[in-house]
């Protein structure tokens, strides 16, 4: 086994950029996580937004029901009624909503009148239109009630704040055996797919070149080992360094969230492990179809990065997949990392285990062992053509040669 042993020491003197990698990894698997579950958390809190009221009618018993309306779904923002300071106040989003009662305001609405209230909305603010809702609620709901008659202006007001104000209560049930799989772990399972592509394509890459030095590969060619035997150990080596690789995410993964998994189902866990452990052979695949093209070391980090961060990009792991396009859609699809993505939100989703519900995740996975296999195959067939090209002697710098 000394190609294997040789292997082994080339990993070694490349620990260092491996290392980085890692702690790079190690970085964002705490930030973005983080960032992300709060960015597409899709929990329901409601916004307060700032507004603010300029009466030109006078003081109503209307117009005061609206303020009070608004300041229990917002913060009142005090302005004077100038049209720089408004204008100042809308740009500089002091506040996201102004609106103005105009004169005779009141008495155009009881008396069905074409007068209405006129609303300034800030700019790119979803702030804005939540409260330009808001007041629309509160003048029809005050329209409906007048139109049925019989009240006075008083009681029409109360009556409006009364219907308006009413909750209901909302309960979310579960219908599993386990607690739901947290978010945050969810987050960092969709980054294992990129760091495992970086680090296998490094290390595989390492071992590549090396062994493909002019003089190195016309050596072992007059060695007295078969090269279908020294061909078994850089594989083995690789597929160990591999499987080294996923148990260290996958570890770090507990290590980091391990409590925030408590009750959950075990057959989910061991789900999102095979499906981390499918990507793992996928970056094995892509490594060995790239190691022939890489020349240098630079080179290798190049091919490592554009690689791997294409198909994160790409295939969901840094933008969620329900906010990509449908043409981006169409050709991530293209892709095993939409797959990989696919396969862990259906995953994460899951309620039973029935079999027509697993049958999409089976189906996702096979699709990504079809990625890998195909990309082997490829690999297989380019190495073989370049091995026996006269461009399997060129130049190949390793670290050797600096």
């Amino acid at each position: 086994m000394r190609v294997f042993k040789t292997c082994n020491l080339i990993i070694k003197r490349r620990i260092v950029s491996l290392a980085l990698y890692f702690g790079i990894f190690l970085a964002l698997s705490v930030i973005m996580p983080a960032m992300s579950s709060e960015q597409y958390s899709t929990d329901f809190s409601e916004m307060k937004p700032n507004f603010t009221v300029i009466n030109r009618d006078g003081d109503t018993t209307l117009s005061e029901g609206l303020v009070t309306w608004l300041g229990t779904r917002g913060t009142k923002v005090g302005l004077d009624d100038r049209k720089e300071v408004l204008q100042d106040a809308a740009f500089y989003h002091a506040t996201d909503f102004i609106v103005i009662l105009p004169q005779g305001f009141h008495d155009a609405f009881f008396s069905n009148g074409p007068m209405k209230a006129e609303t300034v909305v800030t700019t790119e603010s979803a702030k804005g239109y939540y409260v330009d809702s808001l007041v629309n609620q509160y003048l029809n709901q005050a329209r409906m009630i007048r139109a049925a008659g019989g009240v006075d202006e008083k009681t029409l007001v109360a009556n409006v704040l009364r219907d308006l104000s009413a909750e209901t209560k909302v309960e979310t049930k579960r219908f599993s055996a386990g607690a739901p799989v947290d978010e945050v772990f969810q987050i960092y399972s969709r980054f294992i797919c990129y760091i495992l592509v970086v680090m296998i394509i490094l290390s595989i890459s390492n071992i590549m070149f090396a062994f493909r030095r002019p003089d190195l590969r016309m050596r072992n060619l007059c060695a007295p080992l078969q090269p279908r035997s020294m061909s078994f150990q850089q594989i083995l080596c690789g597929v160990l360094v591999s499987v080294a690789a996923w148990l260290l995410m996958s570890v770090l993964g507990f290590v980091m969230y391990g409590s925030k998994l408590a009750g959950t189902d075990g057959r989910l866990i061991a789900l999102i492990l095979l499906n981390s452990f499918i990507v793992m052979l996928i970056a094995l695949a892509i490594a060995t179809l790239a190691g022939p093209f890489i020349k240098s070391p630079n080179s290798q980090n190049a091919v490592a990065n554009f690689v791997s961060l294409g198909l994160s990009f790409l295939g969901g792991v840094f933008v969620p997949l329900d906010m990509l396009g449908d043409g981006m859609l169409a050709a991530a699809r293209f892709t095993p990392t939409y797959w990989y993505v696919t396969a862990l939100n259906r995953i994460c989703a899951l309620t039973s285990f029935d079999g027509n519900v697993l049958a999409p995740i089976w189906q996702a996975m096979l699709t990504q062992l079809a990625f890998a296999g195909a990309i082997l195959c490829v690999a297989l067939v380019v190495s073989k053509h370049l091995n026996q090209s006269e461009r399997s002697f060129g130049s190949v710098r390793t670290e050797l040669d600096a």
